[in-house]
């Protein structure tokens, strides 16, 4: 094989000048030219392999990043010989997937997981427990309500004691989660007289069907009192639910709002209620074989950072300049530029699928910085905004665009973009884009690893292409947790744009 040049030094170098903290130095890529980067020097390399011979593409495409097992992500992903995955923790929805008002995401906080029964019943109406029922195995998460108030503000009653209940169960066949599911209906349409220390109980025994892809659902309503006189020193209010049912093979999901308070009406229009607009959710959470990335091993979990909003008013959304932005990459140049930056800019994140760019919601600060050495590009981009809602909000639109394309359209140059979204814990709500091409089918030897960390107001954007975006002889998950580790010490100083402080 020919020797290459380092493809480092074909590029055209760009930005003298710009920034005061590399006068007259190269300034910092941004998430996409990254990407871009370990784009052409994959394929460009793929090309050579393939133009030596015919043979060749089969060959290098075995060690590629992106494999899981010995073929390609998808195809292994997608057999239909592959073991149906255990139930797991992440199977329940994440608390950035929780919803109560409209269009804010994130409104309830993990107060407690755990597997199997439990000590007791968790959900409203619930006369058995799961294993009773046939469940070979079940999880049960629970959330508080967390109001999105300004500085100040007296927190009523009615919105300090609400809550939110997920339950999942895996059955030993089809039928038998039908069974549950079924049961779980009857309980709450027969619910008077289940409800301890209750002496109304209302329920609207018609469900409220939704539909879901690949999955039966619907919803009850009910609400009962009286409601304890600390919450409730008038006697106006009354525990109000709603409990969405969701079978999906030999699955089922229990999910129940509970709130006090004298009303709760939400428009189909707008949405629906907030059982309505997470029960999808709860679909793709529950679906076997999903990607995603939480520990099987249950915990019980108090945050120290609250996943959803904080207090907008309390955190200085200025980068300061010794930010160690640089903290967990190598300090060794090696055959490229190592360090470049960190850098000021202004210019958008750039993170695309199918032709479709993330939105960037508007920002208060950004710094950027990049590391290069032969066949290993890697960059980071540190955003603060005015708000945690406007930096979830900012997150939700990179995850949008990967997940609704898992798979681009052929390029000229013949290669098919893929990509895959994962879920990772780190700091308030995070998850990773695993990114490759295939040529004739199959996948070529480099990827890239995109990390994306919100921690309070502000997000974290990781890029890792070429070799870098693949190590341990591509292993993927390896990739993602090189990334995580390397970032940790970024991760953590980012305290300083949460309510909390560090």
């Amino acid at each position: 094989m020919p020797e290459h040049h380092d493809p480092i030094d074909e590029l055209t170098r760009f930005g003298a000048g710009f920034g005061s903290a590399t006068p007259g130095g190269d300034m910092p890529l941004s998430a996409s030219d990254v990407r871009r980067r370990g784009d052409q020097i994959r394929r460009r390399r793929t090309a050579l392999v393939a133009g030596g011979a015919a043979l060749a593409v089969a060959a290098v495409a075995v060690p590629v990043f992106a494999v899981i097992g010995n073929g390609n992500p998808r195809a292994d992903r997608d057999n239909v010989a592959v073991e149906t995955p255990v139930l797991a923790q992440g199977d329940l929805l994440r608390d950035a997937d929780t919803q109560y008002e409209i269009g804010r995401l994130g409104a309830f906080r993990t107060t407690e997981t755990f597997e199997g029964d439990g000590q007791a019943v968790y959900l409203p109406c619930q006369q058995a427990s799961q294993s009773s029922l046939g469940a070979t195995n079940s999880f049960t998460r629970t959330w508080t309500y967390l109001p999105d108030h300004q500085p100040g503000d007296t927190l009523e009653p009615d919105i300090t004691n609400d809550d939110l209940t997920q339950m999942v169960a895996d059955f030993e066949t089809e039928e038998a989660a039908r069974a549950a599911y079924d049961q779980f209906a009857e309980w709450i349409v027969d619910c008077d007289g289940h409800l301890p220390g209750a002496d109304e109980v209302h329920v609207s025994p018609q469900g409220r069907t939704v539909e879901v892809k690949d999955a039966d659902a619907v919803i009850y309503d009910l609400n009962w009192g009286p409601v304890p006189k600390n919450l409730d020193p008038t006697g106006d209010f009354a525990y109000i639910s709603e409990t969405g049912l969701l079978l999906e093979g030999t699955r089922i999901s229990v999910l129940s709002v509970k709130i006090v308070g004298m009303d709760y009406n939400w428009l189909d229009e707008d949405g629906g209620s907030p059982v309505k607009r997470m029960l999808p959710t709860v679909a793709e959470r529950l679906a076997p074989g999903a990607l995603k990335d939480e520990p099987s091993a249950p915990t019980t979990t108090e945050p120290a950072e609250d996943t959803t909003t904080t207090d907008p008013g309390t955190t200085d959304p200025v980068i300061s300049d010794d930010f160690p932005i640089f903290e967990g990459w190598p300090e060794d140049a090696g055959d490229g530029d190592g360090r470049v930056g960190p850098e000021r800019t202004d210019e958008a994140l750039g993170l695309e699928a199918c032709g479709v760019t993330a939105d960037d919601p508007l920002y208060t600060d950004r710094i950027t910085a990049r590391y290069d050495n032969a066949e290993d590009y890697r960059s980071r981009t540190l955003t603060t905004y005015a708000s945690p809602d406007e930096a979830v909000a900012a997150v939700e639109a990179i995850r949008k665009v990967y997940a609704e394309c898992p798979v681009g359209p052929v390029r000229d140059d013949g290669f098919t973009p893929n990509w895959a979204v994962k879920d990772t814990q780190v700091g308030g709500q995070s998850f990773a884009v695993l990114g490759w091409d295939e040529l004739d089918g199959a996948a070529t030897p480099y990827g890239d690893v995109t990390l994306v960390v919100r921690l309070g107001s502000s997000v974290l954007v990781v890029v890792h292409a070429g070799e870098g975006g693949a190590p341990g002889g591509g292993d993927d998950q390896r990739a993602v947790d090189q990334i995580v580790q390397e970032s940790g010490a970024v991760v953590s100083a980012m305290c300083t744009f949460t309510a909390a402080g560090c």
